[in-house]
């Protein structure tokens, strides 16, 4: 369990560049987490210091949009199906790699999960059968190929379809990859084009990048379990939640499609990493910042914040029901006590100012709590936003799923998965003008489109693909 000065000392990040030195302000340098990707070893992550207020306007001029901008002509366009055309070979197990290679599917692409019997993805029989709800989520808009690597066999099939695809993604072990035959520098041989997106949990060099874990093995090492804690209290109070693995999978995509944009401007293909770890320390760079400038200046707060008091979690009425209140300044803390009715524990001048509301935050709570225990976190938020307080109630799943905002933006998604019956799975965190997400279906099970594969994208005989199935180099749906 690393604290913020041990990860800027630590070899492991050391070796892998981390962090690096760079300007913040005039004449003002220190240590910034240098970005959660990279694209062949290059770090996508700091350039150059945050600018000055028109710091560039000379330089830029004219050059966005010199004289007026122009205005698009004709009918508007059909929304598109954005990866139409791609095809994404999916070696992902867990959570990274399959959430990567899901964000495709779900905008067009053909994606290949491949797996075999000998070597599911874990998460899939994580339930002692060939499905489970959390392999259905990840694995959801995407054709199932039962294939045994292992063989010779079965790994020139995967090299013939490597030639055939765009972008492959894994996100197991270092140098797993390279041991089944399927290393970037092979794959680049095969098809020069090809962009391979990979994520491990330290990444794939680097000092300790043999590490094994998931997730929440990067809690400790990328500082978490530090600092999400309370102060002055004894062991960590830890977290059942596994971050990053979800993060990284987004992340993951995103690089993916840096690759696939380079591609298209310069014809060469690529590997994009992600580090999980590094998920971490760039999620709290400004916290590293701080350190290295005043080193032993950050460490846990709870629920609470430097930038405004007060500031936390509050219990409501109810079982396990809570809303978020932050208080960044005089003017939030105004509508906070106009919408409370402007409690006789709110009147004392001395809380008015910020200064005053940090030194007495532990009695600004309980005056807070005792108002929130009496309501519901809905009604608390609805009162408080009326007030312009910023307030959210913490919502599970099912509380997402009934939102009548959720349903408006269509965030829930239900599927009859084969297997499991009807499931709610999270929809789309975005929306684009120009660009038609598709109807999302099932997860497929083990080799559930093999034939099909083998006989459209491979062009084997129906004769040929049987003698494969019996030879256990091809494997299909029982």
């Amino acid at each position: 369990v690393l604290t913020p000065s041990e990860i800027l000392d630590n070899v492991h990040y050391r070796s892998r560049e981390t962090f690096v030195p760079g300007d913040f302000a005039p004449n003002r340098s220190g240590a910034f987490a240098s970005g959660f990707f990279e694209l062949d070893r290059e770090r996508m992550g700091y350039r150059s210091p945050p600018p000055e207020i028109n710091q560039h306007a000379e330089e830029i001029g004219d050059t966005l949009w010199p004289g007026a901008r122009p205005q698009p002509s004709g009918d508007r366009p059909s929304p598109s199906r954005t990866f139409e055309g791609l095809r994404v070979l999916d070696f992902g197990i867990g959570g990274v790699g399959v959430e990567a290679a899901r964000f495709f599917a779900e905008f067009g692409a053909d994606v290949i999960k491949v797996e075999s019997r000998t070597y599911p993805d874990f998460i899939r029989v994580v339930l002692s059968t060939e499905m489970s709800a959390s392999f259905a989520s990840s694995s959801r808009s995407k054709r199932g190929l039962g294939i045994n690597i292992k063989t010779e066999e079965g790994l020139k099939l995967i090299h013939d379809l490597v030639k055939r695809s765009d972008v492959v993604i894994e996100n197991g072990s270092t140098g797993m990859m390279e041991a089944m035959g399927l290393g970037f520098d092979k794959l680049k041989e095969l098809n020069p084009g090809i962009v391979m997106g990979s994520s491990q949990l330290l990444g794939n060099h680097g000092a300790w990048k043999d590490w094994i874990g998931y997730g929440p093995s990067t809690q400790p090492i990328g500082g978490l379990v530090h600092l999400w804690d309370y102060p002055e209290e004894g062991p960590p109070a830890g977290s059942g939640s596994i971050f990053p693995d979800h993060m990284a999978g987004r992340l993951l995509a995103i690089i993916a499609l840096a690759g696939l944009i380079r591609r298209d401007r310069r014809g060469t293909g690529g590997h994009a990493s992600v580090a999980q770890a590094e998920v971490v320390v760039n999620i709290l760079s400004d916290q590293f910042l701080k350190e290295d400038l005043d080193p032993g200046s950050v460490g846990p707060r709870g629920n609470r914040s430097e930038r405004g008091a007060p500031w936390g979690s509050y219990p409501c009425l109810g079982t396990e029901d809570w809303v978020a209140i932050t208080i960044r300044d005089d003017q939030d803390w105004r509508g906070l006590r106009a919408a409370l009715g402007e409690p006789s524990w709110a009147a004392d001048e001395s809380i008015s100012t910020a200064e005053g509301r940090f030194a007495e935050h532990d009695a600004i709570d309980e005056g807070l709590r005792a108002w929130t225990s009496a309501r519901s976190s809905q009604e608390v938020t609805m009162t408080l936003q009326m007030f312009g307080v910023p307030s959210a109630p913490m919502y599970i799943a099912r509380d997402q799923l009934r939102d009548p905002h959720f349903q408006a933006r269509g965030y829930g998604q239900w599927i009859d998965q084969q297997g499991l019956g009807w499931m709610a799975f999270e929809g789309p965190a975005f929306k684009m003008s120009h660009a038609a997400r598709l109807p999302t279906f099932q997860a497929p099970l083990i080799g559930e489109h093999t034939r099909e594969i083998a006989s459209e994208l491979l062009g084997l005989g129906k004769e040929e693909i049987e003698d494969l199935i019996s030879g256990g180099i091809l494997e299909v749906t029982d």
